[in-house]
């Protein structure tokens, strides 16, 4: 679903009340200068929760008695916000949820490197490979089969709702397909398309941080509060997604923080809280940039916040519950144990999903495992860096058929460590980890990346890219393979460049 298009314009002389099957409109307002020409002065966009057949028929089986006692599900995430950084650049935020009864998971970890895998660890309890052999085979193939949790909650005649703020980074879109048909009984990317084409933009960080005069994360918080009231009898499962004021810029929350501090108020005051169970959370952290290449950046990047709220209802019938998720509270968590969460919410408990053989609902208390030891040595970094950079340059030949015809991307060269931090977990073992940052050319890419070693070197999940790499990679299709890729044309003659290996060593 890439565009949106418009019925025949309705003059409005004075007010007009909508019939109910009106989903989205556009208002325009004209008006004449002197010279009688028109020209406007006011374009909006709105969006209605209106009901629709499907969604009555889900509400009638609900005043029969037959899903009226379950408990809704709302998830609501900001992209690229650390636990820390929410602290620092969203205080009145921070202190709201403190105050008001949140649950937090202080060793909540990101599993892979950007917010689709994290978010189908969620949704669908695989990992990024798994998603993709499973559903979507290539960037062209839709991901509408893909095994998403609110096609299980709709089918037990939950009311669905999936919206998000950046039609282009889009989860389900950035260099993807995406969804032919509306994957929800509320779907806002049509309304969120047209508003990017139809209105003003203001733009921040290369995001669009308004449209027209509204404020772009607004309109999601907005529909979400509708959404919530229309239906605030009746189970829901919803996901509404955040990106524009936080993706690119590590200071731009603290602009949002009054707005979504008072949109917890207004969610509240909906009434929607005595009966949702609301997981508030990032994906990751700020994944580039200058805080990145320091030690704290790479901590923070791998723990994004989360938060929950559970319905008074819900506490006074499982304390047991309520006891483990706080007995979790400083242990590690992952999108995992967030997706068999809401397996447990389902009805369907179970330990284990595809992505994760151990892991649990966070409503069980979560192993704590103390058998980790840290220990100083010296790596072996040369040795390191160009099994790295060969695993890099491997990756890459198996998407060449993603590339724009008359381009190819560069083989990459190690120009120079920055850090090596290494751990050995047990003498006994042998098992050692690294974590490397290197640089490599042609484009000066930063790279993170955790290699484990015991007879031989392996890399461990995904290789992060810690710099801004979307001019240097405009001629790969992969949204996967774009951030190893350099891009150059077929005739480019490739420069050979010293390799420095000096580095700081830490364990």
């Amino acid at each position: 679903m890439r565009s949106a298009t418009y019925s025949k314009c309705i003059r409005l002389d004075d007010n007009v009340t909508f019939s109910g099957d009106e989903e989205f409109v556009r208002v325009k307002c004209n008006a004449r200068d002197k010279n009688k020409k028109l020209y406007n002065i006011y374009t909006n966009m709105h969006a209605f929760v209106g009901i629709k057949p499907k969604v009555k028929e889900k509400m009638q089986s609900a005043n029969n008695g037959t899903s009226a006692e379950k408990m809704s599900v709302m998830i609501i995430g900001i992209d690229s916000i650390s636990r820390l950084n929410l602290i620092r650049t969203m205080p009145l935020t921070f202190r709201h949820l403190q105050r008001n009864g949140w649950f937090t998971l202080k060793g909540y970890n990101k599993i892979d490197d950007n917010t689709f895998p994290n978010l189908v660890a969620i949704l669908a309890g695989m990992t990024y490979a798994q998603i993709r052999d499973a559903c979507f085979f290539s960037p062209r193939t839709p991901v509408d089969d893909c095994p998403l949790l609110w096609k299980n909650f709709s089918s037990r005649g939950y009311i669905t709702a999936y919206a998000e703020d950046e039609p282009v980074i889009s989860t389900f879109n950035y260099h993807k397909t995406g969804f032919v048909q509306s994957p929800t009984d509320y779907y806002l990317r049509p309304f969120m398309l047209a508003a990017e084409k139809s209105t003003k933009l203001k733009i921040h960080a290369s995001l669009n941080i308004c449209l027209g005069p509204v404020l772009a994360a607004d309109h999601i918080l907005n529909y979400l509060v509708d959404f919530a009231t229309t239906f605030n009898q009746y189970p829901t499962f919803s996901l509404f997604w955040l990106n524009g004021f936080s993706h690119n810029d590590l200071n731009t929350p603290t602009t949002m923080d009054a707005n979504i501090e008072a949109f917890l108020d207004r969610l509240s005051a909906s009434g929607a809280l005595n009966s949702t169970m609301v997981i508030f959370l990032s994906d990751h952290g700020m994944r580039f940039g200058k805080i990145r290449e320091t030690y704290i950046g790479y901590v923070e990047e791998r723990l994004p916040f989360i938060y929950f709220w559970l319905p008074e209802k819900f506490k006074n019938a499982f304390p047991s519950k309520v006891n483990n998720l706080v007995l979790n509270s400083n242990r590690l968590t992952s999108p995992y144990d967030v997706h068999m969460t809401l397996l447990d919410v389902l009805g369907s408990k179970r330990n284990g999903t595809d992505g994760c053989s151990t892991c649990r609902t966070l409503f069980d208390a979560i192993p704590w495992n103390s058998t980790r030891r840290f220990q100083r040595k010296q790596p072996p970094v040369r040795v390191i860096a160009e099994f790295v950079v060969t695993e890099i340059n491997e990756i890459l030949k198996n998407y060449t058929t993603y590339v724009d015809q008359g381009t190819h991307c560069a083989v990459l060269k190690a120009k120079r460590v920055l850090s090596m931090r290494s751990k050995i977990f047990s003498k006994e073992s042998g098992y050692e980890e690294y974590v490397m940052l290197l640089q490599t050319v042609p484009g000066d890419a930063l790279f993170e990346v955790t290699i484990s070693h015991t007879f031989q070197f392996k890399i461990m999940d995904s290789i992060s890219r810690i710099n801004s790499y979307s001019t240097q990679s405009r001629c790969m299709k992969d949204a996967y393979a774009k951030k190893y890729c350099y891009c150059e044309t077929d005739h480019h003659n490739v420069t050979t460049t010293r390799t420095t290996f000096a580095t700081k060593t830490s364990s």
